[in-house]
């Protein structure tokens, strides 16, 4: 789906608030009530927007967060998306291009659970080698 200026307009606003009232959009962006309301139903169809979700507050003594970079020998991304599902503080995973084939992103309540989540990623099968990166502070987060 072709997004025009508006639609971008919308998404962006939607993406720092959800919870905007379509007159607060519409005012913003310089389009009636009903033609926001038709673009947002519009992109609600094409699948571009996908879901509203509530942002929670991590206390910040209580929660930390992790990107894990593995790189697999032989290359196994698919075996491996199952046993993810069975982690929930898995709450993103990529793969991507270069020498690392995938990107775990995880929030656990403690350092303790941190390092068990680690242990399972280590007994996946063909792991080659798994870097750690530990989120020190959130510098920007939508």
């Amino acid at each position: 789906m072709k997004l025009d200026s508006f639609d971008q307009k919308i998404l962006a606003l939607l993406v720092e608030d959800a919870r905007l009232s379509i007159s607060d959009i519409a005012r913003q962006v310089n389009l009636s009530r009903s033609a926001v309301t038709d673009r947002i139903k519009r992109l609600e169809e094409s699948q571009t927007i996908t879901g509203y979700h509530a942002k929670l507050n991590q206390d910040d003594d209580t929660q930390v967060a992790a990107y894990f970079s593995v790189t697999f020998s032989p290359l196994c991304c698919e075996v491996i998306a199952g046993l993810m599902q069975d982690i929930p503080e898995i709450k993103q995973a990529h793969s991507i291009s270069g020498d690392v084939d995938l990107i775990v992103f995880a929030q656990a309540a403690n350092m303790t659970r941190l390092s068990e989540i680690r242990e399972m990623m280590d007994a996946w099968p063909n792991v080659q080698r798994i870097v750690t990166h530990t989120v020190l502070v959130d510098r920007v987060s939508r």
